[in-house]
């Protein structure tokens, strides 16, 4: 006899969810309400057993589900720890809805934030490329004095670090006429 491994057992929990259209836990959530609970067969036994077995069934269950959350909690406990080890500087409000939201999905913070901060960077490098060919075809304002230029929230945002660093006074001056 063949005897199967928990890898294969939780590969073909994933699939039967994922077949079903839900989320893992959701899966479980739903198996235990559909088989958890199988009635037993009480039938000429007396009644402190009876009570016995039902106390027992109810402490197996509630065993279960605290391992299950313990698991969970170490695993979230880890994955913390390595988003912190791979971004130190980041606290937990600058981290935007949409990895909360994938985070919720299954995904690892570390993994989601990082994809996030992947694409966040990539799409300022296209913008400032964008706004450097731009810069280059525009025509020039002709001045008499030397005007600082004026931004608005929207272009601030997209700026990188380094941007807002060199052009701090100029936000700064900008912000006043800002509509909040």
């Amino acid at each position: 006899m063949k005897r199967i491994n928990n890898e294969a057992i939780l590969d073909l929990i994933y699939d039967l969810a994922d077949q079903n259209g839900l989320r893992i836990d959701d899966f479980i959530e739903k198996v235990e309400e559909e088989f958890g609970e199988q009635p037993i067969d009480t039938e000429g036994l007396p009644e402190n057993i009876i009570a016995e077995l039902e106390a027992a069934k109810s402490y197996r269950a509630k065993e279960r589900k605290s391992e299950r959350m313990k698991k969970s909690d170490e695993a979230m406990a880890e994955d913390i720890k390595r988003f912190r080890e791979l971004f130190p500087d980041i606290s937990a409000e600058a981290i935007p809805e949409s990895v909360w939201e994938e985070v919720e999905n299954g995904v690892g913070l570390a993994h989601a934030y990082a994809l996030y901060a992947l694409t966040e960077d990539s799409v300022n490098r296209i913008a400032e490329g964008v706004n450097r060919r731009n810069d280059g075809i525009g025509a020039k304002a002709e001045s008499f004095g030397a005007t600082e230029p004026s931004f608005t929230k929207e272009q601030v945002e997209k700026m990188s670090g380094k941007d807002v660093k060199s052009n701090y006074k100029s936000i700064l001056k900008a912000m006043k006429s800002w509509r909040y």
